[in-house]
């Protein structure tokens, strides 16, 4: 890349593709134009463009340099990342392309115009081909120095206990904030401790945009990004977060950057704007520190740090065609410019100018000076490879006919130093993957096929190819321990704890097939808190463009066929209960199958690493915002998801924080104050929500491993999101066994699983008779509907029956108990069968209720009765209510019906009714 100005070519390189080049330390000037060796006067036609056979040609000083129809890296000032293309201004003059038109197709030479856009000499400029329909070019503007003269640094060693974190000066310097040749710098060696008695770690490097002091803050409204030149340790992440007065500073806006380990680096952060969550307009400081999934030690040193004005490139209305196409610059004259011809691109490649167009990588605002290659061969004939599967009869892949075509097996990626065989024999389990290579030339596409030789499996397989070193390699492999772990569990600073993505080829066989169903490239990621640690781990597969597709596009689970649209799936190794049984948090959550509470769908599937059996694994969801896209069609960018203490998973947490600190000082026997928070949360979703948790004796809970959920546009009430209920259904981790209603409504309790601010919306709620009513009758009907014995025993028996084939196998894999897993299946049955008698008598206990009062609910003809809202899902139930509680029961009308009436002679659709005074009751529909 070469770029005319007056700085030093390595701080050009870095700082040209975000605009710096002309815009933020200085103006590009014209300092070799010639070594460009470009002729302004002839049309790049003669260099490979687009003949212009049926427009004129005019020519001019302005010519397309790089083409990126598949651009997985360069983001508009939208966050967005559609194809572009680059022009460049060959002469000494800044020409102005007002009037201008682009086009893909001669047949329409002013398909899209061009605004205020002036090219400056010798400089390049970007055009996003979005379909968005912005025609000016709008520069940077509205730049704030970051900086301010305050600073302090805290950590952990400074608590009572003590923790062992640290953040020191950097070599050679006596503090974190220091000046140097007149500027402001900020840096620190940092490195985050583990502490079992503390129980957690931090670091806080600040500096103010002022004084450090919460009311001196600076308005950065205008900005829409941060760009931040600084040296971070190369793969290592640093956590930026942005400190505004009404939230605590390590609850912050946060932006996370791995670290290049290169002084002329620009991270560019992207901010939301028109939010309260950052608020722009108050801003005091920035939070800097190793992200909390960062062990290892990190130095950060920031030489600039400002927040500006991205302006926007032109956006013309049209995109470009990812199968290749033409280009075409055409002045008001319907004369040709500039024109160019593009290939099909293979991912992450452009079609650049350097000597002569070519394959090169992404240079927006730069120019290659070499390509990679001026060809690309053709991809391997697929049919020569017999699909991926189960076999048992070996057979020869013969590759004598496909010229250049070399295979790797084991799952490494085939390279130059490959060496060619005319045939391979396939007589045992082997991953291959092949693909043309030759001098000068870019590599076609990798063709990858997992041949596993046994009897099929009764589940569905998956299987991932990826490059053995990435996975296994004792010092760098990411599902192994590696060099820097700690001694004692869980062992952070090993390599699986690492914020690391491969790639990976994945496959799913479905039973009974003979070839896979799909088969993607993905990224794959260690995934889980303390369960990385297991021998059998959590893996997330991550769908996006830089692989290939950016979702799946698959039915994944088949008693769902309409959620066929997914971002991402977990191959889970059951969490904490890996080695104690295959089904809890699974199960745990599906009983709230049909009360419209979210949760993460799942089936099993046994797994196979580079054709390495590696057991029985459950296909999820990932509680994340890409699941309300699947689930509901929701943009995931407009989706507020918190976790437990409102920390951000995606989103803001302004106006949920809000919501509770109302509720710090209001109280909810006041029907006005109720009837706010009706308008804010769905009611019926977190009475289903808190029914379920409390069903299933959660003690890892409401402190953690909780999520509430909206859509901010248009605005929703809140949900809630059942995951990781690993401390259910039996399991005997927590040392909480007292009343669960009490455990859930503590006022006291310790701040992790129940401490106050986590117990406060149910306190308050239940101040409101209506809803303590509500609560209670559900929760007596959801006894004998979802929780229902029978009906979780039959739940169990068919997961159960799903992997029994498996399970010897699984075990033996990975050195399993089956004398201990049999122990806790049975547990888990009998918590089944017990926990409805318990869970009915603790609630009877704790709201001080009457005796059982049986009431038959029953309806005649198409419609259902509700109690409390809550649809019967029977024709006939007998409910478990008390005496002297009044319920209310509403009737339901079904398409095309009529309500009748009740058995009782009463008319009105909707009712109460004294249990211990009526023991049946009929809805009547015709």
């Amino acid at each position: 890349m070469v770029c005319w100005n007056n700085l030093s070519s390595q701080i050009c390189r870095t700082f040209a593709p975000l605009l710096f080049v002309a815009l933020f330390l200085s103006s590009c000037s014209d300092d070799n134009p010639s070594s460009l060796n470009f002729d302004s006067g002839s049309s790049s036609s003669a260099n490979g463009h687009a003949d212009g056979a049926n427009l004129p040609f005019a020519g001019g000083p302005v010519i397309f340099t790089e083409v990126d129809p598949v651009n997985i890296d360069y983001k508009d000032h939208e966050g967005d990342d559609a194809g572009w293309v680059e022009l460049f201004n060959t002469s000494a003059d800044t020409v102005n392309l007002s009037g201008m038109y682009l086009t893909d197709s001669q047949d329409e030479p002013f398909k899209w115009k061009l605004g205020n856009v002036k090219i400056a000499p010798s400089s390049f400029l970007v055009i996003f081909l979005s379909g968005k329909n912005y025609p000016d070019y709008v520069m940077p503007h509205d730049s704030i120095d970051m900086i301010g003269p305050g600073c302090w640094t805290w950590t952990d060693a400074e608590s009572d206990p003590p923790g062992y974190s640290y953040a020191d000066p950097l070599p050679g310097y006596k503090k974190n904030c220091f000046s140097e040749n007149g500027k402001r710098r900020i840096g620190s060696v940092m490195q985050l401790g583990e502490n079992e008695e503390l129980g957690w770690a931090s670091i806080s490097l600040f500096v103010g945009t002022g004084s450090t002091d919460p009311s001196d803050v600076l308005d950065i409204s205008a900005a829409n990004e941060i760009l931040m030149q600084a040296y971070i340790t190369k793969g290592r992440k640093v956590s930026v977060r942005l400190a505004q007065p009404d939230i605590d500073d390590w609850k912050g806006y946060e932006m996370v950057l791995e670290g290049t380990g290169d002084s002329s680096t620009v991270y560019r952060m992207a901010l939301p704007t028109g939010t309260t969550f950052p608020d722009l307009a108050n801003i005091y400081g920035t939070r800097f520190s190793p992200d909390a999934n960062e062990s290892q030690e990190v130095t950060l040193k920031v030489f600039s740090y400002i927040a500006r004005n991205r302006g926007h490139e032109p956006h013309a209305g049209f995109k470009l065609s990812k199968k290749g196409g033409s280009l075409y610059l055409v002045n008001a004259d319907t004369a040709i410019v500039d024109s160019v011809s593009y290939p099909e691109l293979p991912l992450g490649k452009t079609w650049s100018y350097a000597n002569g167009w070519g394959y090169a990588d992404p240079s927006p605002y730069g120019y290659t000076e070499n390509t990679l290659a001026y060809t690309r061969e053709e991809n391997i004939d697929t049919l020569l490879f017999p699909p991926s599967g189960f076999y048992t009869e070996p057979f020869v892949l013969n590759l004598e006919s496909t010229n250049n075509a070399v295979c790797e097996t084991g799952g490494k990626l085939p390279s130059e130093e490959t060496v060619f065989q005319k045939s391979i024999l396939i007589n045992k389990t082997t991953v291959i993957r092949c693909a043309k290579i030759a001098p000068q030339s870019l590599p076609s596409n990798v063709v990858t096929r997992t041949y596993v030789f046994e009897s099929a499996p009764a589940v569905p397989a998956v299987f991932l190819a990826a490059d053995p070193n990435s996975l296994f390699d004792p010092d760098t492999g990411i599902y192994v321990e590696g060099p820097y772990a700690q001694s004692k569990e869980p062992h952070y600073g090993a390599n699986y704890w690492l914020d690391k993505e491969i790639p990976v080829t994945v496959e799913l066989m479905e039973p009974g097939t003979d070839a896979p169903a799909f088969a993607k490239n993905a990224g794959l990621k260690i995934f889980g808190n303390y369960s990385r640690q297991k021998d059998k781990k959590s893996v997330a597969i991550t769908f996006r463009e830089k692989y290939g597709d950016s979702h799946l596009k698959y039915p994944l689970f088949p008693d769902f066929p309409e959620l066929n649209k997914f971002k991402v799936f977990l191959l889970r190794n059951n969490g904490s209960n890996c080695g104690n049984d295959y089904i809890r948090d699974r199960l745990a959550s599906s009983v709230s199958e049909g009360l419209g509470v979210d949760y993460q769908r799942g089936r099993f599937a046994v797994v196979y690493y580079n054709g390495e059996y590696f057991g029985i694994h459950s296909i999820r969801e990932r509680s994340t915002a890409d699941y309300f896209e699947t689930h509901y069609g929701l943009d995931p960018d407009k989706i507020d998801l918190l976790k437990a203490d409102n920390a951000v998973s995606a989103g803001s947490t302004v106006d949920y924080v809000a919501l509770t600190d109302w509720l710090e000082s209001n109280n909810l026997d006041d029907e006005e104050n109720y009837a706010y928070i009706a308008s804010q949360i769905d009611v019926d979703n977190f009475i289903n929500y808190m029914h379920t948790e409390l069903f299933a004796n959660n003690r890892d809970w409401p402190a953690n491993n909780l999520k509430k959920w909206r859509s901010s546009s248009p605005k929703t009430p809140w949900k809630w999101f059942l995951y990781d209920l690993d401390f259910g259904f039996g399991n005997d981790y927590s040392k909480y066994t007292n009343n669960i209603f009490e455990f859930a409504t503590a006022e006291d309790g310790d701040s992790w699983p129940n401490g106050p601010e986590f117990t406060l919306l149910l306190r308050r709620l239940l101040e409101n008779e209506g809803f303590k009513a509500a609560f209670i009758n559900r929760m007596a009907v959801l006894l004998q509907m979802n929780f229902e014995s029978s009906r979780v025993l039959a739940r169990i028996e068919k997961m159960m029956a799903e992997i029994q084939s498996e399970i010897p196998r699984d075990q033996k894999r990975w050195g399993l108990s089956a004398s201990k897993m049999t122990k806790q299946l049975n547990a888990i049955k009998n918590f089944a069968m017990d926990r409805p008698g318990v869970i009915y008598d603790e609630l009877q206990d704790f709201f001080a209720l009457g005796k059982k009062a049986p009431v038959t609910l029953s309806v005649n003809g198409p419609g259902k009765i509700l109690v409390h809202n809550l649809p019967v899902d029977e024709p006939e139930m007998t409910v478990n209510f008390f005496t002297g509680f009044p319920v209310v029961l509403s009737a339901e009308l079904l398409m095309g019906s009529t309500f009748v009436g009740w058995s009782d002679g009463e008319t009105s659709p909707t009712r109460v009714i004294l249990p211990e005074s009526v023991s049946e009751v009929s809805a009547l529909f015709k």
